[in-house]
């Protein structure tokens, strides 16, 4: 079940629901057909988003983080000290202000606005109680060169030129990192340490799991300090 289902089934239950529910009450009356175009409540997905992150106390990227690990926006409401009934009715307050202004103009009853509210509810209070399902992540993690020179040739102080001279005229990477003052187990530590950053960045997003991040540095550790010692 993808993230949006959330967002999409709150702004559309608000638009939907609110028309079919005017509809109900057109008995083919010109006028009374009118407040099915007016009256009904038309929210964007970030809009109602919005609107929950704000009642819950929490941005957008925090609650959409607690979405996608299966929450529902119901339990992130409580976590917060909130209440659901209390987050139901936060994202109801914008449909409410349209549906009490078309009962103000004339172009719905305030029967009518009871009934439409009413479904409402019931349809917002579904979402809101819904968890997605969490996605478990299936990307691969693919790694350039870039991501092992840069942290090695910063570590060591040397630009590319200069670290390939004394390779070709026969040091390995440890006895580089010694002349430079520095020890061959920092090196391999400053090579690992900055691809653990990226691949934190892609665990947080989503794209990998902390498992295949803690198979692949446990494998790169290995393959590194076999490189840097030259025995790779």
């Amino acid at each position: 079940m993808k993230l949006k289902l959330i967002a999409a089934g709150l702004a559309g239950a608000l638009a939907v629901a609110g028309t079919a529910s005017a509809s109900s009450f057109n008995h083919g009356h010109g006028k009374k057909r009118f407040a099915v175009h007016t009256a009904h409540v038309s929210v964007g997905q970030r809009s109602m988003l919005g609107v929950a992150a704000t009642y819950v106390g929490l941005d957008r990227a925090a609650l959409l983080m607690q979405l996608k690990a299966g929450k529902s926006l119901s339990e992130i409401a409580v976590a917060q000290g909130k209440t659901s009934a209390g987050l139901v009715t936060a994202l109801l307050a914008p449909a409410k202000l349209k549906l009490d202004a078309a009962v103000v103009a004339g172009k719905l009853t305030a029967a009518q606005e009871t009934t439409i509210l009413t479904n409402l509810t019931t349809k917002v209070t579904a979402l809101v109680d819904r968890k997605l399902t969490p996605k478990t992540p299936t990307g691969k993690i693919r790694l350039g060169a870039v991501a092992i020179l840069q942290p090695a040739l910063s570590y060591l102080g040397l630009d590319f030129k200069a670290l390939v001279s004394q390779l070709v005229a026969g040091k390995t990477l440890a006895q580089v990192a010694v002349a430079q003052g520095k020890t061959a187990d920092g090196l391999v530590a400053a090579v690992v340490s900055a691809v653990k950053t990226k691949l934190d960045a892609q665990v947080t997003a989503g794209r990998i799991t902390a498992a295949q991040e803690t198979t692949f540095l446990t494998q790169l550790q290995t393959s590194v300090t076999a490189f840097v010692n030259g025995s790779h």
